[in-house]
């Protein structure tokens, strides 16, 4: 019995001693729990950078923490019990605070007196921190880092592994095939069988006629591909677009992460353009449907404004700040909000007709005595900015050098996996 306990005392200890050492190859401490080929893409992350300039950087999230001494306790004491050498990094963040240390080398590398590194830093990761995305911070995370230690250093940026390309819940050919797939594909089961036969029925009437793919996918998950990955390849390798440009768009839904994006390709990149078309989508009829879980209606509106989009930019101009489209249901909102208006006006005309008759009217001499308690203030926007940026505070360790402190975007004109030039943009619902 007694060796029985020794021999289970044993293996727990060794067990206990395995874990800094897991904890130090891979350099992250994360609440979310990875795949076997993330948690190796981040490991290799951590020892390109220490092979090249001598850093062991750390990266944690720990949301079980507050900014505060408890927090400061636990960085200190996660850098201490997980780094090799002298020569190390940390960069921790917790539900409403980040805090950075340097020691050795790294000292020299970061200027964490300045607080500009730690900004600069933390926007690396941010967009994807509040998106709840882990394993993308940690990867931006060491992609920012290699960037400023070259710099630095004086030395050329390190050559970072890809990230591994898992698939998502909707397989991408490996190469271009030769015809093109279906133009509607609802992995996620977002729409009933009448209104999916119906939806895709009219993005092939709507394709053929202009001679312009319209394309829409929706899965559950889009794998280790970006949102904007995986609509670019999407619509490659599955053989979309017309003419020698592939012109056409695609529409990506992915439920896991909640994510929307529209990837352009050809003449989609003239007529639906990142600094007109994708700042009025994410306003439209489109978005608020999308956000209101109301898919038939969203995937609608999206077929219908491409359409008036395109057909626009070929028999006139494309849409644009100085030639702004507008869909028949605003104009329709517009009239009655205007009828309304002229209606509410009118009656208080009479109305006031009536009464003149019956009581006098008095001057004021004071302007003042004219108005009623009203104030503008900046509350809400000041409201909705703490809510999206979350404040910061800068904390210091007297042992080293210590410091601490609806989302969408647009693509910009980029060259895919493929070699063919995308625009577009997306974000959350």
């Amino acid at each position: 019995m007694k060796r029985i306990i020794s021999l289970s005392f044993c293996l727990l200890l060794l067990v206990l001693a395995a874990l800094p050492c897991a904890a130090a190859e891979t350099g992250c401490r994360l609440d979310d729990e990875l795949t076997g080929q993330e948690s190796a893409h981040l490991a290799s992350l951590f020892d390109a950078v220490r092979q090249a300039y001598g850093v062991e950087a750390f990266f944690v999230i720990n949301y079980d923490y507050q900014q505060g001494d408890d927090f400061t306790a636990y960085v200190d004491q996660f850098l201490d019990g997980h780094r090799t050498g002298e020569d190390a990094l940390i960069f921790a963040v917790s539900s409403d605070n980040y805090r950075m240390v340097t020691q050795g080398r790294a000292k020299t590398l970061i200027q964490s007196d300045t607080k500009d590194d730690l900004t600069m830093l933390y926007g690396a990761i941010k967009e994807a921190d509040e998106n709840g995305e882990q394993y993308q911070a940690a990867v931006q995370f060491y992609t920012a880092v290699n960037k400023l230690f070259a710099e630095r250093s004086g030395l050329a940026e390190a050559e970072l592994p890809e990230p591994p390309k898992t698939p998502g819940s909707v397989p991408i050919p490996d190469e271009i095939a030769p015809t093109r797939g279906d133009r509607l594909v609802d992995q996620a089961n977002l729409l009933n069988e009448a209104d999916e036969a119906a939806l895709q029925e009219k993005l092939d009437r709507i394709s053929e006629q202009m001679q312009f793919d319209v394309v829409i996918i929706t899965c559950e998950h889009i794998g280790s591909r970006s949102p904007m990955e995986f609509a670019d390849d999407y619509y490659d390798y599955n053989g979309f677009g017309y003419g020698e440009d592939y012109d056409g768009t695609v529409l990506l839904i992915s439920m896991a992460q909640r994510d929307w994006w529209i990837s352009t390709c050809g003449y989609g990149q003239t007529a639906l353009s990142d600094d007109y078309f994708m700042e009025y989508i994410r306003v439209s009829d489109f978005y608020y449907a999308l956000t209101d879980g109301n898919y038939k209606k969203s995937f609608n509106a999206f077929a219908d404004t491409v359409e008036a989009f395109v057909t626009e930019a070929r028999t006139d101009r494309p849409y644009a700040s100085d030639h702004k489209y507008h869909a028949w249901s605003s104009v329709c909102v517009g009239l009655v909000i205007s009828l309304l208006i002229g209606l509410a006006v009118a009656a208080g005309v009479t109305h006031a007709k009536k009464t003149s008759y019956t009581g006098f009217v008095r001057s004021q001499a004071q302007a003042g005595d004219y108005m009623t308690d009203m104030r503008l203030t900046g509350q809400a926007d000041e409201y909705l900015y703490n809510k999206v940026h979350r404040s910061k505070r800068v904390t210091t360790s007297s042992s080293s050098s210590s410091s601490g402190g609806s989302s969408y975007h647009s693509s910009g004109s980029h060259t895919s996996s493929s070699g063919r030039s995308h625009g577009g943009g997306g974000g959350k619902f």
